[in-house]
C-alpha cells in the first residue's frame, strides 16, 4: 500500500526556481521489488541480491560508465562473495530496467513547468542500455536538463553530481528541490544546499500533493488523470451514476462495493462511433472504462456490443494477444440507456492524431513500434478462431464481396435516413467487384479479423515502442487477414484531411511491413498489385464506415461534432476517400 511521505527542509509555500528528481523510485517504479522477488526465487532473503550487488565495485563502475551491461554481467558476479554461484549477471540487468513510469506524475510536472514557470531536472544514475535510452527519450519533453551518471562519470551520492545539476539548469543549489527515494542521496543533496523530498512506496499521490503545498499550485487536475483526449461528458451523453454503480455492485461486488462513488468521470474525446468514459471509483481508486451503443435510430448490425465485449473477453483469457480485461455485458437499456461493456483501464500512449505522432519521436522508436503492430496484427491472424468460439458467418461467397455488399447496405440506409448521395463512392463500389475478379491471392482464406486496424486503435506501452493493447473491435469477425492488413498499409496513403501519415517510406517501407507480416504468419508474401486493390477497397471501407458516421452527425447524434463546417468536413472525407480509392485502382489497372 502506497504511504508516507517526508518533507524535509522546508515548510510552507517557498519561492522554488527547480524541481529535480530522481527516476528509479520515483519517476519510475523502484527497481527493488523486482531485485526482491528475484532473491525469492533463488531462496534468499528478500533483501539479499540488492545489497549485494549495490555494494559491488562492479555496479558503481557501470554506474559512472566505466564498464558496459556486458562487462557488468561478467564481472558483478564474481563480486557477490556468496551469492556468485546463485545469481546470473543478465537476470540482474533485466531486474534495474523496465519499470512501470508514473504517468501521473510526468502529467503534473508538465503543468507544473506550464503553470509556474520551474525548471525540471533529472539526476540519474544509470547506464547505457537500450531500455534505459528508451526511457530517457521518453522523459525528454518533459524536462529541461537529464543528468545521467554514466555520461558525466559520477554517480549519486557524491555531492559534485547535485552542484553540476543546478549548474546546468542555471539556479543556485539554494532555489532547488531534490526528490529521491534513497536517504543517503537526499543527506548528499542538502550538505550542497538543496531543499529535499523523500519518497517512500513509490507513493506519486502525496508527492503531487506536496509539489502542490509548497509551490503554491492546485494539484487536482493532475491527481487522477484519465487517458489521452477525455473531456468532461457531453450532455447528451450524461449517465445516471447512481443507477449504473447500483447495478455494478449487484453484477460485481468484488470490484463495486455498496459504498462505492465515482470520483472521476471522462469522456473520451476521440472517436465517433460508440461512446466511451473514462471512471475512477472513490473507494478503491479502481480504474474502468465503460463502453456503450450511442443514443438514437441505430443501422442494423451497426454498434454491436456484443460482438465487441465477446472477441476482447475471449483475446485476454485465451491468448497472448494484448487486450484489456473485460467484466461485463449489459443489454438492460434501462441502466445507461443503451446496450455497453466495462473493461479495464489501460494505461500508455494513444497515437491519435495521425503523421503527427511522427514528428514528435526518433524515427527508431516509431519504426520498432510500427513493427511491433504488424507483429501484433500477425499473432491474431494466427490464433485457432474456431477453438476460442468464433465462428464465419453462415452463407458461401468471398468476404470482400460479401463486405463491399454490406457496405453498400448501409450506405444505402444512411441515404434513407437523409444522408447526401456520394457519387465516386457508388463508382468504387462497381469498380472494386470487378478488379476482385483478378487478384492473384487466395480469396477463400479465413481468420479471425480487427476489422479497424489502425494505431489509433492501439495502446502502446508508456516507454516502450510495443503494443500492450488493441481496442475497438466492433467491426472484428472472422473474414480474410489481407483485409486488416491493407487497412493497415492505407493510412499511409491518406492525404492529411481524413488523419493520414504520409508515405511509409519515411519510417519502414511497405515492402518491409508486408515481408515482416509474411514471416510472423507463414502467409504468402503479398504482390504489389494486390496490395494495391486492398488499399483500394480499405477506403471504400472507411468510406461507408465515414459516411453512416455523418448520416448520424446530420440527425444529432454524434456527440462531438456540431452541424455546419464540421459535417462538411465530414461529408468531404468521404468524398476524398472514395475518390482516392478510384485513383489508387488505376495503379492496379497499370500492373496487370
Amino acid at each position: 500500500k502506497l504511504q508516507f511521505l517526508y518533507f524535509i527542509g522546508c515548510t510552507g509555500s517557498m519561492p522554488t526556481k527547480a524541481l529535480i528528481f530522481d527516476v528509479g523510485g520515483v519517476i519510475v517504479a523502484s527497481p527493488v521489488v523486482r531485485l526482491r522477488e528475484y532473491s525469492v526465487k533463488l531462496g534468499l532473503r528478500p533483501e539479499q541480491v540488492g545489497v549485494a550487488m549495490g555494494q559491488t565495485e562492479a555496479f558503481h563502475k557501470l554506474e559512472k560508465g566505466e564498464i558496459d551491461p556486458g562487462q557488468f554481467a561478467e564481472l558483478v558476479v564474481s563480486q557477490m562473495g556468496n551469492l556468485q554461484n546463485k545469481v546470473n549477471g543478465e537476470e540482474l540487468m533485466r531486474c534495474m530496467t523496465g519499470g512501470t513510469v508514473h504517468m501521473d506524475l510526468l502529467t503534473a510536472i508538465a503543468q507544473i513547468k506550464k503553470e509556474k514557470g520551474v525548471k525540471t531536472g533529472i539526476i540519474t544514475n544509470n547506464f547505457r542500455t537500450k531500455e534505459m535510452f528508451h526511457l530517457v527519450e521518453v522523459l525528454t519533453p518533459y524536462f529541461d536538463d537529464i543528468v545521467e551518471s554514466y555520461a558525466v562519470g559520477m554517480r549519486k551520492p557524491d555531492p559534485k553530481i547535485f552542484k553540476l545539476s543546478a549548474e546546468r539548469l542555471d539556479v543556485a543549489p539554494e532555489d532547488c528541490v531534490f526528490i529521491d527515494d534513497l536517504g543517503q542521496n537526499l543527506k548528499a543533496a542538502k550538505q550542497t544546499g538543496m531543499h529535499t523530498i523523500k519518497v517512500t512506496n513509490n507513493d506519486t499521490i502525496s508527492l503531487i500533493q506536496e509539489l502542490g503545498r509548497i509551490l503554491d499550485w492546485d494539484p487536482k487536475s493532475a491527481m487522477y488523470p484519465p487517458a489521452v483526449n477525455a473531456t468532461g461528458v457531453p450532455e447528451q451523453h450524461k449517465l445516471n451514476t447512481t443507477t449504473l454503480l447500483a447495478y455494478l455492485h449487484q453484477q460485481l461486488p468484488h470490484i463495486v462495493s455498496k459504498s462505492e462513488s465515482i470520483s472521476r468521470l471522462e469522456f473520451f474525446g476521440t472517436g465517433k462511433s460508440n461512446p466511451t468514459f473514462y471512471i475512477r471509483l472513490a473507494n478503491t481508486g479502481r480504474e474502468l472504462v465503460l463502453r456503450k451503443q450511442p443514443p438514437g435510430e441505430l443501422l442494423k448490425g451497426a454498434h454491436s456490443m456484443e460482438r465487441e465485449y465477446l472477441t476482447m473477453n475471449r483475446l485476454s483469457k485465451l491468448s497472448d494477444v494484448p487486450a484489456p480485461t473485460t467484466h461485463l455485458l449489459c443489454t438492460d437499456k434501462s441502466i445507461v440507456g443503451t446496450d455497453f461493456f466495462l473493461m479495464d483501464y489501460m494505461p500508455g500512449r494513444m497515437w491519435t492524431k495521425g503523421g503527427a505522432v511522427i514528428k514528435t519521436l526518433p524515427k527508431w522508436h516509431f519504426t520498432d513500434a510500427y513493427v511491433d503492430a504488424v507483429r501484433t496484427l500477425a499473432k491474431l491472424h494466427k490464433l485457432p478462431y474456431e477453438r476460442m468460439g468464433f465462428k464465419a458467418k453462415t452463407g458461401s461467397g468471398c468476404y470482400f464481396a460479401k463486405t463491399i455488399d454490406t457496405w453498400e447496405r448501409q450506405y444505402q440506409g444512411g441515404v434513407k435516413q437523409g444522408a447526401p448521395r456520394v457519387e465516386p463512392f457508388e463508382k468504387l463500389a462497381v469498380e472494386l467487384k470487378k478488379a476482385l475478379k483478378v487478384v492473384a491471392f487466395d480469396r477463400n482464406m479465413k481468420t479471425l479479423t480487427h476489422g479497424d486496424y489502425k494505431l489509433d486503435n492501439m495502446i502502446m506501452h508508456p516507454i516502450e515502442p510495443r503494443v500492450v493493447a488493441l481496442l475497438d473491435f466492433e467491426l472484428s469477425s472472422v473474414g480474410h487477414p489481407f483485409s486488416d492488413l491493407g487497412y493497415f498499409m492505407m493510412w499511409h496513403r491518406l492525404p492529411t484531411i481524413i488523419n493520414g501519415m504520409g508515405s511509409p517510406d519515411k519510417i519502414v517501407s511497405e515492402q518491409q511491413i508486408t515481408q515482416r507480416y509474411a514471416e510472423v504468419t507463414g502467409f504468402p508474401a503479398l504482390a504489389q498489385r494486390d496490395l494495391e486493390f486492398l488499399v483500394s477497397f480499405s477506403m471504400f471501407k472507411l468510406a461507408g464506415i465515414a459516411h453512416g458516421v455523418w448520416s448520424r452527425a446530420l440527425r444529432g447524434t454524434v456527440s462531438n461534432v456540431s452541424k455546419g463546417e464540421e459535417t462538411d468536413r465530414m461529408g468531404a472525407g468521404v468524398t476524398t476517400l472514395s475518390s482516392n480509392g478510384l485513383k489508387n485502382l488505376k495503379k492496379y489497372d497499370a500492373k496487370m
